[in-house]
Parts: structure tokens; sequence; C-alpha cells
């Protein structure tokens, strides 16, 4: 007689490249998660403020946001057992990062619902912000107590938190993530960068333990040198590589594991789906997303199904990836872009291309929207050999 249950859970897909991978799904980056876990212990039990600063960077679809989520459960679920510490976390967006102001303002009245830890040191410090309220009443924002207009403080109101609420409840160390940092427009305000900087610095001056943990594109920092270099120095950077295969074998494994499904992937079919994806974790989920959906109900998951199904995958990936990333160049950066793929080299640079009036600019114009990839020698590549076999059909 069948197992129904057995049956219901073979055909759970659990492979959902949409979004950023849970904790629960979280896979690899392992030295980075350790190294986290060490200096965060060390800062907490530190009498003296002394913080470390991490930005995770990488490319488009390589897990920075999904670091950012294991880094605040680390902080919720794992660091409690050694020191008392809160997390702060917030996705910034154009919207809120259209001056410093805005930024500001959005965050501050966010900390009481984005505030986060385990025990009762939640309870304690919310208890205490429900006495502490932000108003966008009194200018762009003000603390309802006083009455001047003014600009928002993120310094002052920080110090006010660390000291009024967050150290008396036993608080060791503080860490606010901000998700995606690179909304702050760079040429428009480049002061954003710099006050962030400054502000955080400040605090540990003021005796407040901070950790700041930002998300970018490892592209934002090469801009920032040149506009905000001391930014640079005042993270400790976190550089997100594609998955070896190991790598790939745990990521696949732990999210079958996560649905109690019986379907196993043999490593031959993991290694076939590496080469073609070169590791890169978006690429990986989506293919194996796909995958599943195309064998329906199986038990294995053999390389010669994998090559079978490859063409139907790769032409899923045209149409919902490398078009929508293809659309987004203007008319002539898609006739460039077709013109390095026929190249067929592994590195282009600006003066193959003469033909295109303004090459270089319009080579650093794809760099910035993540469709080329510039080496140190100065010269590029396509950021994805699949994007680049695309491009050559168009």
């Amino acid at each position: 007689m069948p197992n129904d249950n057995h049956d219901k859970n073979d055909n759970l897909n659990p492979f959902s490249p949409q979004q950023p991978a849970q904790p629960e799904y979280f896979a690899d980056r392992k030295i980075e998660l350790r190294d986290f876990r060490r200096m965060a212990i060390n800062s907490g039990r530190l009498k003296i403020p002394t913080p470390v600063n991490y930005a995770i960077l990488g490319s488009w679809g390589q897990g920075k946001t999904s670091v950012l989520y294991k880094f605040r459960q680390v902080v919720i679920e794992d660091l409690q057992k050694e020191i008392k510490c809160v997390c702060i976390y917030f996705a910034l967006s154009p919207e809120s990062c259209q001056n410093w102001e805005r930024f500001t303002s959005d965050f501050l009245q966010d900390i009481p619902s984005n505030l986060t830890s385990s025990g009762k040191i939640t309870k304690k410090i919310k208890a205490e912000l429900g006495k502490w309220e932000i108003s966008l009443n009194l200018g762009p924002v003000g603390a309802t107590r006083k009455r001047e207009e003014r600009k928002p403080r993120l310094l002052d109101a920080l110090q006010v938190l660390w000291n009024k609420h967050l150290e008396p409840s036993g608080t060791q160390i503080a860490f606010i993530m901000l998700d995606d940092l690179h909304y702050f427009p760079l040429h428009k305000e480049e002061s954003a960068y710099l006050t962030l900087r400054t502000t955080f610095q400040e605090l540990v001056n003021r005796k407040c333990n901070y950790s700041l943990i930002i998300t970018a594109p490892t592209l934002l920092f090469t801009d920032i040198a040149e506009v905000a270099e001391p930014l640079g120095r005042f993270f400790r950077p976190i550089d997100l590589n594609m998955f070896a295969f190991e790598d790939a074998k745990e990521a696949v494994e732990i999210r079958l594991k996560s649905v109690a499904s019986n379907v196993r992937v043999s490593d031959e079919t993991i290694r076939a789906i590496l080469e073609k994806t070169g590791g890169h974790p978006y690429l990986l989920m989506f293919t194996m997303h796909e995958l599943l959906n195309m064998l329906g109900q199986v038990k294995s998951v053999e390389v010669e199904s994998f090559a079978q199904n490859w063409p139907r995958i790769e032409a899923l990936l045209g149409r919902q990836i490398f078009a929508q990333k293809f659309q987004h160049a203007s008319p002539t950066e898609r006739k460039l872009l077709i013109e390095i793929a026929k190249k067929d080299s592994k590195l282009v640079s600006p003066g193959a291309f003469s033909q295109f009036k303004g090459a270089s600019r319009l080579f650093a114009r794809l760099e910035d929207e993540e469709l080329l990839i510039r080496s140190d020698r100065g010269k590029y590549s396509i950021f994805h050999p699949l994007f680049a076999e695309y491009l050559k059909n168009q």
C-alpha cells in the first residue's frame, strides 16, 4: 500500500529562486559564519566598545541578503548563549533613501518593530521603547517630547536608544543590519555614505556598542572609493564567491531535507548543473526548481534526466531572466552586448569596439547594470556564460 505522506513529500519543491534563502535553507559560507560569531562575541564582551562592521559584497544573485538573514538568526539564536545582544534589521528601498533625512525618519520609526532578540531582553526593551516615540509632525522627524523643528539626528537618537533602553536592559552589543545600501544615490548625495560612517564612528566614541552590517554590490565600493574612500576602510568586507561542488551539494540536500523529501539528486547531476551554472547560487536554485517541476514525482534525479531537460531549462532562463536583464540596457547597449558575445573571447576591451561611439562610457554603464564584469586589467567579460549564449541568439 503506498505511503501518501511519502508521495506528498516527494512532490514538494523547496527550490525558490525568487526569494533569498531563509536561514533554514542556508548553505556554505562556513568560514564567514565562524568569523562573525567569534568577532561578535569578542566585541560584546569587551568593556570598551570595539565593534566590527561588515560589508557583505557580491553581484546579482550571489546571496547577499541570504547571508544577512543568517547573521540575523545567529544574533537572535546562537549568540544569546554567549552575550546579550539585539538586532535591528532594516531593508532599504529607493523611497527610503531619497535623502539622509528620509532614511533617518523611516529607520527610527521602524526600530520598535524591527528590533529582535530572544528571551526576556526583547520584552524589556520593547516595553521601554513604548515610551520612545518618533513623530513626523515637527519637521522631517522629531521626538514628541521636543517641540522645536529640526532635522533628524540619527546619531543622537541611537545614543538615546543605547543609554536609555539597550544598556540598562543588559545589552552588550547591538547589530544594525541595512540591506541594499546601494539604494543611497551615489552621485546625487555622496555625503550619505560618509555620514553613515561618521555616525557609527561617533557612536563608539560615545561608548555605544553598535555593529553596522550592510549588503551592497561589489561594484558600489569601487565607485565609493572615488567619492567616499574612508567608507571602504570602515568595513570588514565579506566577498561572496560562487558555489563549489560541496557547497552546491549542501545547498541542494538541505532544501530537500527541510521538506522531508526522499528524492535523491546524484553527485553527477549536481556536477553537471554546477558546470552549466558556474556555481551561481541563483541560477543553481532556478535550475533545480525547474528540473524537479519537469521530472514530476521521481525518487532519483540522474544526470541523464538533467541532460534531457537542460535545453528547456536554458530556454526558460532566457525568457524569464536574461530577457529581462537584456531589456534594461539601451538599444545601443544591447547591440554592443551582442557584438561582445559574438567575439566569443573571455575578456574584451572597449578599444576593440571603436564602431560604437563612446565605447568606454557604454562599457562602464553596462558594468553599472551588472551585465559586464571588469577585471583588474581594465578588460571586461559578460557577467555569465549562459547570458553570453543568450545574446548570441538575439
